[in-house]
């Protein structure tokens, strides 16, 4: 199965019209995403209550009573019971429906990481200098660029320790801390790029360290961050507004 529709697969689960394939895949995602089984369980439940065998008994027993009544000359009683039951059937509906809409989860920090994170593609360091500073500086960015983070990590902490200034290394050392999920010390990264305020990477840094509360689980704070953001000039403003919705 190549491609998966979880919307479709969820129905097909409860339905019993799932494939092995399918079960296979949505019993393993459900133990590894909670929300994903909440979302399951509470559909069930939802289809239990829409389908329960008391309302169809009752949609029954309603014609049954409408036929006596229409033959007994009390068909206009028999009409007013029916809309009532009618009333009560499409309010039970309603509420079932309004729960299930209101108690499902959203999406999980991680699904909205996945949706708008993206690797930062660094310009390569800069050559205008032969210096053992930028020899080091160059290999961080090659171990960067071949996805090897925890190689950049150490180039780049140590060109930190010999230019503490040199605000492109501490950027993308919170860059690489991001890609091997060490949020914590990117979010420091980014911060110090932020305080230092005179540098090219002032607005990537706040979108990565807005993403990076996400991930710790500081809503508060990438609402926060992600409002500032969506409110200035910065290029990541429209993506800031949209995700600041479905933080919230």
């Amino acid at each position: 199965m190549k491609t998966i529709n979880v919307n479709n697969t969820i129905e097909n689960f409860l339905s019993g019209n799932a494939c092995n394939a399918e079960k296979a895949w949505l019993n393993r995602e459900m133990k590894r995403d909670p929300g994903l089984a909440r979302e399951v369980k509470l559909r069930r439940r939802t289809d239990e209550i829409l389908a329960d065998r008391e309302i169809l008994d009752l949609r029954a027993k309603l014609n049954a009573v409408e036929m006596r009544r229409r033959s007994a000359g009390g068909l206009r009683k028999a009409a007013a019971k029916t809309t009532r039951y009618a009333a009560a059937l499409l309010i039970a509906a309603a509420v079932s429906s309004a729960l299930y809409f209101t108690l499902r989860p959203g999406p999980s920090p991680e699904k909205l990481y996945t949706s708008y994170y993206e690797r930062y593609e660094s310009p390569g360091a800069s050559r205008s200098v032969a210096s053992a500073g930028n020899l080091l500086m160059e290999n961080a960015i090659a171990s960067y660029s071949a996805k090897e983070y925890d190689k950049a990590i150490g180039y780049l902490e140590q060109v930190i320790a010999n230019e503490s200034g040199n605000m492109e290394s501490v950027f993308m050392h919170g860059m690489a801390n991001m890609e091997t999920s060490n949020y914590p010390v990117a979010s420091g990264s980014f911060t110090k790029v932020i305080e230092h305020n005179d540098n090219l990477y002032l607005e990537d840094a706040a979108w990565y360290l807005g993403l990076c509360y996400m991930m710790t689980g500081n809503s508060e704070k990438a609402v926060s961050q992600m409002e500032a953001i969506a409110g200035s000039r910065s290029r990541y403003s429209r993506q800031a507004a949209r995700l600041v919705k479905r933080i919230r």
